[in-house]
This record gives C-alpha cells, structure tokens and sequence, in this order.
C-alpha cells in the first residue's frame, strides 16, 4: 500500500523527465501519433498518486511510469500504455472506473478494471477458513481470466510485475523472497510463454539473486571468466560469418553475441547435472538476415560450409515453430580456435518476434483480436476452458502453473502437421489436439509405424497415427485422466464425464479417487473406508459420499485433494497411536565404548580422564548435550548420560562424575537415534534414505515395525534409525528435513523427553 507525504518539487521534475521518455519512445514507434491522450492520463495519475510514496521512498509516480515506459518499449499499442499509467488508480486512489471511462472510453477501463486486484477479503473469509494465501490464488486466477479475454492486461501486468521486482530490495526479506518465488512460479514463465524473453530474463535473474544469493554468485563469476576465456574466438567467428555470407549475397543486417543468463545456466547445469564447461551455448551467435525464410537456409548452407557442424544439435524452428510462435534456425559449429559455438539464424521479423514476443503482434498484425492470439498461442485456449470449469482458485492456479512450467515436445501427423504438444505428452493428447471426436473414439495408435500403447510418452520426430474404434462411439476410459499431460485433453475428457449419467459419474469419481491413492503409493482399501470418507463431507461442501465421487468426476473436485484430506484424517488417527509405545520393536541401540580421549569426554574444567567410558544407549548423548557420568565399578567404566536422562536418578548407588565435551570432540560422529512415525505407502524409506545421503549422514541400524494399511486398520510405520551426527545442530537439521518429507507424521529423537527436542 502507497504512504503518504508531501511532495517535492523536484520529484514533480523528476516524474516530468520520465513521461517525456515515455512520450519520446511512443511517437519513435509511432511516427505522427498525437499524444494528448498520453497527458491527460498522466495528469490523471500524477493528481491521484501526488501524496503517495513507495515503499523504496521514491514517489509513487514513478511507478505507473515506468510500467507505461516498458509497454511502450513492447509497442504496445496507446490504450495499453494509458492504462499503464492508470492501473494503480482504481486500487489506491479515489478515481473510480467510471471516470476512466469518460474520460479515455470503455477499452481503457475495461483494463484498468482486469489490473485491479482484489483487494478486501470477504466478510465472511474468516468463518470459512479463507486465508490471505487464498486471496493471492483469487488475484491470479482473476489475472489469468481476464488475459484470456483480452491479451494487453497480462503484457501490462508484467510490466508492472517487473518495476516491482526492481525494487523488491525495498521489502521487508520474507515479503521479498514471497513475491520472488511466484514471480519464478507464475510471471516469469507467462513472459516466455508470450516470448517476452526480454522481460523474463531479468525477472528470473533479480529472483535467482534473492533466493539463492551463493549460487548466483558462484555462476556469475564463472561465467565472467569463461565468457573471457572464449570471446576472442567467438570474435573471429563473428567476423569471418558476416564476411562470407556477404559475399554469398545474403543480405546481413545484424551479427552479435549473446551471452546465456546466469539464471539459465544455473538451471541447466540443475537440470541436466552437466559440468559448465559442457554448456555449449553459454555464448550465442545471432545473425540476423534482411530477407525471407529461404535466406535462412541459404545461409545455414553456407555456414556449414565454413564451420563443422555438430549434427546431434540442430533445430529447425523455422519450419516447426514454438507454441509461443518463435521462428529461428539452431545449430552449433567448431569454429575458430575449436571453440564450440551456437548460431542461431533468423529474419528481421523472427528476430522482433523473438524479442518482443506477443507484443510484436501489433506491429505485423494490427489490432489483433483475442480469437487470433489464442489461434496463434494455442495455451490460451486452455485458460479459456479452464476458466469455464467451476474450480477452486488454488486448482485453477495449480493447472495454470503446471502448463506453464512443462516444456514442449514437437511431433508430427500422417500428413507432416507439426504439433507441439507438452513434455510427457501421449498420444491420447495428440488426438484431443487433432479433434475432440478422434480423442474420444481413440482405440490404439502407431508411432513411426508401429503400435504403442496409450500411455507412450511421445518424442521429438514422432509420427503419431491414430486409430479409432470401429463404430466411432465415444468411450474416454477413467484411466485416461491419469495418462494424459495436456491440459486440453484433462478439460476435454471431464467435460465428456460431466455429460454422463450420474449413477456413471459416481462410478467413475470413485475408480479416480482408487487410482489416484495407488498413485500416491497408499493402500485404497483401508482409506476408502466409509468412516473415512464420512469425515471428509463437511469439509468438502457435499452431503453424501456419493456426491464426492460425482464432483471427482466432473473436474470440480480433485482427486488429488481428496486424497490429501484423507492423509490428514488418517494423519490425526495415527499420531494418537504414535504415542503409544506399546507393540513397537526395541530401538537399535548400539552403545559407543571406548577410551575418554577416543570419545572426546573430559572431566569438567578440562582435565583428561584416564578411563575407559560409555556413552549410555538409554539417552545416547551427542556434542551438544549437557552430561554428566556416574561411576559403573562393575563394568571398570564411566557411563556417560544425558543430565536429564532419567537412569541417573535410578542410579543412586553409583558415583556422578561430572564430566563434558572436549574441544575435539567436534570432529568425531556419534551415534543418535531417530524415532520416525509415518504412513506406511511405497517409496517411503527410499525417500528417507535419499535425504540422509543428500545430508552425509551416515546409517548404522534401525529395526521398522510396517502395518500396512491394506491389513490394520489405521496402520502406519513406526521405525527406529540409528544415524552418526557429529552434533545437536546436525542431528537437529536431520530431524528438520526428515519432517518436510510427504507422509511423515512424526520426527523425534528417542526419548524425546530427554533431548527436549
């Protein structure tokens, strides 16, 4: 919310100075445009913003003008930069949409009011256990809603999106790294998804700061030295490419380099585990042609001819182009020096489309309708259908976020029809991409020829043929929801379930929710108990279980919900049984004996002693501790406790010998162990075990007590492991990581009531 303060009269100058940047880069992309409608928005917003600051301290103004001035710099087209300057009015100011309306018509307002955020929370948002969380899924559904009607509020959203990462640094850090993660979540992805690429990569990059500070300084330092080491070569490269395609007659209107982000890099030295001297297009070579498609090609022939090219890393985007519409040719070279270099090829227009993305539109296109954009970037259609469907905000959210998240991958039709389809795509989706009907009456289908099954995850090259039943009725099968990665075909087939008896809609819910607890690595039989479900109808909004399944099935209820209210009723049962330790197996106590100095124990004050001790497997004390020994005359040794471990009260015919840790102890591993309550379902351990690898952290035993689900009635898994910590902070970390893990109910250090951990 903007603060409110006098203001200056040079900041009045200073707001002037960037409207006349504004005006200046309108009318260069504009020639002979008036820009009267320009002033009267900014005396407009300057009159309403003029007692406002921003949280950075620099007046509030400042704000829309910038967001106008990026637009601009998009070539948006005018009504888009005036709403630019107006978007914040609505919200923080008096103005009122009618005003707008007069004064700069319905379009303008329109836009304003699609920019606007839902402030206030409901009245009654606090007796339905709405969350401000929840209020942040509204605003981005409403945002996605209404950029499905019409594209310029989600270019003007960005652009206010990125001023506001801009000076993020101003927030307080855990609003900061908030926005920051759903700019990376949700912005940033909408701007490649619109080929923005411009935007992004200073979005992701000011988040890739934020969040992980050590590692963008580590990737920008290495990318500094590597981009030094190579530049020479990738010069002479750049030279020797303009010269000879030149002298072929391909008209060359640019050649430059373009260095990879150190966000990019991060990610793809993440993703694919590669070492960064294998990043082969750290650096780029953009050539960009004055001619037409034809002269791509022409010269990637001549590039060829130069420069061996590397096969395995050639891509045609010319003749198959992005879902977001982006043409270029790739292909990477041995070029001067050996020095491995991608080229990129592509026309003026391919170039401007590449950069400016969805904003370019206007510039080839006119004013084009939002029908047109959505049959250009084909992602539009699915908001708009998702839009349609009664879905929670956090579910229309999450489909949005995982479409844009997914990479693509292209294949083709019988008749050479390129289709990009999203990674992990089957050929189901690539039926519901060519019709509905086809996807509907799909029986089997041939890739390249031969038969697959249906939940063959297509590839890049494929040839996808389909086959459809003999007698062409629709029969989408249950299972498909679970085979399907197109966010079309998911809308598609529920709308199909949607239009069926009920009596088949409930059969239907319940043989989803069943799968999607097999999915989950549970047991279906125990947790589709009546009992269970019962306790979920409240919750859900419906009177019978009947009703649940019947929502299951027509999309306005997930099963993936479902199933994790299910988790929390079972959760809750469990964690009573937990406590008891009746039926659990004995702890794996292995108790470490060995020389004081060897275990690093000393007698308080620092003294050495000179006896053999050992470290109690009743409270298995680590560094950290407080301790204390009691004299075991038996045994001809100091057993060592936890002070509050209750043997030491017991003990009372034995000595206390008042011990503590010594200054190397630090660097020896002792034994703790780990009491873990979860439910039972496949992979579990698995998980575990990968998290304590991820932490070096070594096992040495464990016994697991498993009740499965489908046999005991509110089962769960009770096991014991020992692990070697060098400390409390470590072993206080594993206990952290180890109760993020999904399923878990319950991270303890054996008797807890010792280690109060």
């Amino acid at each position: 919310m903007a603060k409110v303060r006098p203001q200056a009269r040079d900041e009045k100058s200073g707001a002037q100075d960037l409207f006349q940047q504004l005006v200046e880069e309108y009318v260069q992309r504009n020639p002979g445009a008036g820009v009267a409608k320009l002033e009267e928005a900014f005396k407009l917003a300057s009159a309403a913003h003029a007692k406002q600051i921003r949280e950075s301290g620099e007046p509030y103004i400042f704000h829309p003008l910038n967001v106008a001035l990026t637009c601009a710099r998009l070539n948006m087209d005018e009504d888009s930069i005036v709403a630019a300057l107006l978007h914040d009015t609505v919200e923080d100011t008096s103005v009122r949409p009618k005003k707008i309306e007069r004064c700069f018509g319905a379009e303008v307002a329109d836009l304003v009011v699609s920019l606007t955020k839902i402030h206030r929370i409901d009245l009654f948002s606090r007796f339905v256990g709405r969350t401000m969380s929840d209020e942040q899924a509204r605003n981005l559904q409403r945002l996605f809603v209404s950029m499905a009607k019409d594209l310029r509020v989600l270019v003007v959203k960005l652009a206010d999106r990125l001023h506001n990462m801009r000076t993020i640094e101003a927030l307080p850090e855990d609003r900061a790294k908030r926005n920051a993660k759903e700019t990376l979540d949700f912005y940033a992805p909408l701007a490649r998804r619109l080929g923005l690429h411009e935007l992004a990569h200073e979005m992701e990059n000011i988040c890739f700061r934020l969040l992980h500070p050590r590692e963008h300084e580590w990737v920008s330092r290495e990318l500094d030295k590597m981009v030094g080491r190579k530049t020479a070569s990738y010069e002479l490269t750049k030279k020797r490419l303009e010269s000879e395609l030149t002298a072929a007659g391909i008209e060359v209107k640019h050649v430059f380099g373009r260095t990879k982000t150190p966000y990019s890099t991060w990610r793809k030295i993440r993703d694919r585990g590669m070492p960064l001297d294998q990043v082969y297009d750290l650096m780029a070579i953009r050539i960009v042609l004055g001619g037409e498609d034809l002269d791509c090609y022409r010269a990637l022939g001549v590039i060829h001819g130069i420069y061996r090219p590397l096969f395995n890393r050639f891509r045609d985007f010319i003749a198959a182009p992005k879902s977001n519409g982006y043409q270029s040719l790739h292909t990477t070279i041995m070029g001067e020096n050996g020095q491995i270099s991608e080229v990129q090829i592509r026309t003026e227009q391919m170039d401007d489309l590449a950069e400016h993305g969805v904003a370019a539109h206007w510039r080839y296109k006119g004013h084009t309708s939002p029908y047109q954009l959505r049959e250009t970037f084909s992602w539009f259609e699915f908001i708009a259908d998702l839009s349609e469907q009664d879905l929670d905000s956090r579910d229309f959210v999450e489909k949005t976020r995982e479409s844009l998240t997914k990479g693509e991958v292209l294949v083709l039709s019988p008749l050479g029809e390129v289709v990009s389809l999203p990674e992990g795509a089957t050929p189901i989706d690539f039926a519901y991409y060519i019709h509905t009907d086809l996807g509907h009456s799909t029986e089997r289908a041939l890739v390249n020829g031969k038969d697959v099954p249906l939940d063959y995850t297509l590839k890049n090259g494929d040839v996808v043929e389909i086959v459809k039943n003999r007698d062409g009725v629709p029969r989408p099968q249950p299972d498909w929801l679970n085979i399907v990665r197109s966010p079309k075909s998911i809308v598609k087939i529920k709308r199909w379930f949607r239009d069926q008896p009920r009596r088949n809609r409930v059969q239907i819910g319940r043989f989803l929710l069943r799968q999607q607890i097999a999915k989950s690595g549970l047991y279906p039989l125990n947790l589709m108990e009546n009992v269970n479900l019962m306790a979920l109808v409240r919750s859900l909004h419906v009177r019978k279980i009947d009703d649940m399944f019947d929502r299951i099935a027509t999309g306005n209820l997930m099963a993936e919900e479902v199933v994790q209210k299910l988790k929390h009723v079972y959760v809750e049962k469990a964690m009573k049984r937990s406590m008891r330790p009746d039926s659990e197996p004995e702890a794996p106590f292995t108790p470490a004996v060995g020389l004081a100095s060897e275990l690093g124990i000393v007698r308080k004050g620092g003294k050495p002693l000179r006896r053999k001790v050992e470290l109690a497997p009743c409270c298995t004390p680590i560094p950290g501790d407080e301790i204390l020994g009691l004299d075991n005359r038996k045994e001809h040794r100091v057993d060592v406790h936890h002070v509050q471990c209750p043997a030491i009260a017991n003990e009372v015919e034995q000595t206390a010998i008042p011990v503590q840790w010594s200054d190397d102890a630090m660097g020896k591993f002792y034994p703790a162990t780990l009491r873990i309550v979860a439910l039972n379902r496949v992979g579990l351990l698995f998980d575990i075990m990968r998290e304590l690898s991820e932490l070096s952290v070594n096992l040495t035993g464990g016994n697991i007590n498993i009740q499965p689900t489908v046999s005991h009635s509110d089962g769960n898994a009770v096991f014991y492991l020992m692990v070697e910590v060098w400390n409390t902070e470590q072993l206080s970390e594993v206990v952290r990581i180890i109760g993020q893990i999904e399923d878990v109910i319950l991270v303890q250090r054996h008797h807890e009531s010792v280690s109060g951990e």
